[in-house]
């Protein structure tokens, strides 16, 4: 934890009494240096006697026009001299540290001007004490006890009747968003205003009842002085709400809240009360000095008890600046907050003693710059802080979509939220930035106002506040035009994509998506004020450079986009390129992935595709070549394949079938089998599973109806003798007597259960792309 140690202290007060010094130089009206200013106005008048003397002789008036006439003639031409001379004789670091030190013990003897004039001029006010006359002041005090008491209880009776609506307020703003909490937080802080203004009404009214007329003047400060405490009070709790957690919006804890809103109502009231109604009843009772003594002593109290406050929570607030930091955050605001964390207190006391020592020094026009200032600082803050809060808030909470939509829409919600929050901490940084230009305004450091008239602020605001709106049209034109792609890719709602309509799609959601980016950043650079000018041809330039070294690139684009045109492939298809058979999983501009049997997932350039083969182009064909042995009947054949085909259509795969069994007879005598061909026409990337659940069915019917299918034989020769008799084969019987081998017994169901579509589509319902085996089982490899 840093510490600062005794030296730093006292360099802090040091500091703080320059700072004071600079302040009170910022303020309009404020008198520094007062006793010289006194002693040029004593020493006035005989200058001015003097002067009346020489005006009405001739002579000494002849004399004195003609030596101003001469001064005036020479006065430029020394001027244009000693700025010459000035700017032509640079200061050495010597001559710049002495100027440095120089000012530096003005400002010191300055300072320690201000502070003797200011203790001398609080004397003067404390004086005053021993004039108040405590029974002229009891007397005037008398009528407005009354009142005050029929004040303070319709006050105190209202606080019983809004308590329900305070309540209920609270138990919706706990469902609320930060808007509707806002709504709800305005509400109640209209319904807190009007209770103010009943009880002050309600004084009124008892003053006109009980006193016979209009309310004296004494009553009308009261009254005037609760109507304006009472309102920032008002102000005050829709802040902090101590009362309803539910309805606040400010970064509070419940007991930093209440801790709060109590000093401070207490202070407000104390000091809004001293100068708005006791000060001057004491001033009208008594006298001028017996007023100023009771806000000196009034003001010193509030002092007193504001140093204490800030140095009792010194490390309260030193903890929560420094939470995030601790938490491990190494952003430029946890740092930010942290060190304000250690100087906050002094920063505070030194605002307080300022703020103090201008009252002491110019009670009127000092105190009400300091004042203004003050109050326009905190509502700048208060205001900003709120409306941080909020967007705090909503980035926190992100933007909900309704249920319906995200059904339809079911990335909209994620896509949104990647959106709007950065787009509303660059909105809060452009609060914070406005808090700052306030405050800095208020008192008198940068005029923020007169920086916007001008036309560099105009043109800086204008250039922000364009960019702005593209960035947001073109943020939300993004948005809608994903969302409607990502509408019709939804096969849940609408009609069903196809497979050409989900290509298309997803390549213009691309396409689109760059023309987007660049279209939204070359009206964006022109709104700041860069001209595009020579970035476009820049990029002309690059573009034609590019092109020449990277026509790969361009080959492939040129290529893919034939290829789109000639509609050869589409997401989801299964196709054969380059050697290479899977499914198309991704289909880009300028390349295909392909996504194999095993799961190897390939990426091929449409610059190396020389032919596509798509086995889902519209329809496919199974082609059954079943090998049978030479002796068997070729017409039992054919009556076995038209009953496997009437079970097929009975299975899981029966549906994937647009045609009947085309016979086509023999196809070949091969060596070792008669192949009897047919064909099936089937929906496409089905062919493969079609063909398995087939083969499944001929086996075993070809098992049943005794119908051979070959297989390779090999045969053994034991050799001839000269005569070209064989030998005799010796056959060793089994030794073992008695032992029968199991026979396998045949199913007594004549369709054993099948599994699935047999490799058809996956448990995600896509399409297996084949194997090598399943491409060359059909005959002529692409059955």
């Amino acid at each position: 934890m840093l510490r600062f140690p005794t030296t730093g202290i006292f360099a802090f007060l040091f500091g703080l009494l320059l700072f004071t010094g600079a302040s009170l130089a910022q303020i309009p009206g404020l008198a520094i240096g007062g006793s010289t200013e006194t002693e040029a106005s004593t020493a006035a008048d005989p200058s001015l006697d003097d002067l009346i003397g020489i005006l009405e002789n001739d002579d000494t008036r002849a004399k004195l026009i003609e030596s101003l006439k001469a001064a005036a003639y020479r006065a430029p031409e020394s001027a244009e001299a000693a700025d010459a001379a000035a700017a032509g004789a640079p200061l050495t670091l010597p001559g710049e540290i002495a100027l440095w030190t120089r000012s530096m013990a003005g400002g010191l003897l300055e300072t320690w001007d201000q502070v003797s004039e200011s203790v001398s001029s609080a004397s003067q006010m404390l004086s005053g004490a021993s004039r108040i006359d405590l029974p002229v002041l009891i007397e005037a005090i008398l009528p407005v006890a009354l009142v005050a008491l029929v004040v303070f209880g319709v006050l105190f009776a209202s606080r019983l009747i809004k308590y329900p609506i305070f309540r209920r307020l609270a138990d919706t703003a706990e469902r609320s968003g930060p808007i509707n909490k806002l709504l709800l937080l305005i509400v109640s802080s209209v319904v807190d205003a009007l209770s103010v203004v009943v009880g002050w009404a309600a004084g009124y009214v008892a003053a006109v009842l009980f006193f016979g007329g209009k309310p004296g003047i004494n009553q009308a400060l009261f009254l005037n002085a609760f109507l304006l405490i009472e309102m920032v009070k008002v102000g005050l709790a829709s802040f902090v709400s101590p009362s309803f957690p539910q309805l606040r919006l400010t970064p509070f804890s419940n007991r930093q809240a209440s801790y709060w809103y109590f000093w401070i109502s207490r202070l407000i009231s104390i000091l809004g009360y001293t100068f708005m109604f006791v000060a001057p009843i004491v001033q009208q009772s008594s006298s001028i000095a017996a007023a100023e003594a009771v806000r000196f002593i009034v003001v010193v109290l509030s002092l007193l008890l504001t140093i204490g406050l800030i140095l009792k929570n010194r490390g309260v607030v030193r903890e929560r600046l420094k939470r995030r930091k601790q938490a491990g955050n190494r952003s430029v605001g946890a740092w930010v907050y942290a060190f304000l964390g250690q100087i906050w207190w002094a920063l505070a006391i030194g605002f307080v003693v300022s703020l103090f020592v201008v009252w002491v020094r110019s009670p009127v026009s000092g105190l009400a710059f300091m004042t203004e200032a003050t109050l326009k600082s905190i509502a700048a803050m208060a205001v900003g802080g709120l409306i941080v809060s909020v967007l705090s808030r909503m980035i926190a909470r992100g933007i909900p979509i309704p249920q319906n939509i995200n059904d339809r829409l079911p990335l909209l919600e994620r896509r949104v939220n990647s959106f709007i929050p950065n787009a509303l901490t660059v909105l809060r940084g452009i609060v914070i930035v406005v808090v700052l230009g306030v405050i800095l305004e208020a008192w008198n450091i940068l005029s923020f106002s007169d920086w916007l008239a001008s036309p560099l602020g105009q043109r800086f605001a204008g250039g922000l506040l364009g960019a702005g709106i593209i960035l947001a049209v073109g943020v939300s034109i993004y948005i809608g035009v994903s969302s409607w792609v990502e509408y019709r890719l939804n096969p849940n709602y609408g009609s069903v994509p196809t497979a050409r309509e989900r290509t298309l799609l997803s390549l213009f959601r691309n396409a689109f998506t760059i023309t987007m980016i660049v279209l939204v950043a070359m009206l964006v650079l022109s709104q700041i004020g860069i001209d595009i000018a020579p970035l476009l041809a820049g990029a002309g330039v690059v573009g034609l450079a590019i092109g020449f070294g990277a026509q790969k690139f361009v080959q492939d684009i040129i290529t893919g986009a034939f290829i789109q045109i000639q509609n050869a492939m589409n997401e989801g298809d299964i196709v054969e390129l380059n050697g290479v058979s899977g499914v198309v999983e991704e289909l880009t501009v300028r390349s295909v992935g392909l996504r194999t049997l095993e799961g190897t997932w390939y990426l091929i350039p449409f610059s190396s595709v020389d032919q596509v083969a798509n086995f889902s182009k519209d329809f496919a064909y199974y082609l059954a070549d079943i090998g049978v042995a030479y002796r068997e009947n070729v017409d039992d054949v054919k009556q076995m394949m038209f009953d496997a085909f009437d079970e097929l259509k009975t299975t899981a795969v029966g549906e994937n079938l647009l045609s009947e069994l085309d016979m086509w007879g023999v196809n070949e005598l091969a060596d070792s089998a008669v192949v009897v061909r047919a064909r099936v026409m089937t929906k496409p990337s089905t062919q493969w599973g079609v063909g398995r659940a087939y083969r499944e069915i001929i086996k075993r019917m070809s098992d049943e109806r005794g119908i051979e299918i070959p297989f390779p034989h090999m045969t053994l020769w034991f050799g001839e003798d000269r005569a070209g008799n064989a030998p005799p084969v010796r056959v060793r019987k089994d030794l073992e007597k008695g032992v029968e081998r199991p026979e396998i017994e045949a199913s007594a169901s004549p369709s054993p259960p099948h599994a699935g579509d047999y490799g058809t589509r996956d448990s995600d319902h896509k399409p297996i792309p084949p194997g090598e085996g399943d491409i060359d089982s059909a005959g002529e490899g692409r059955g």
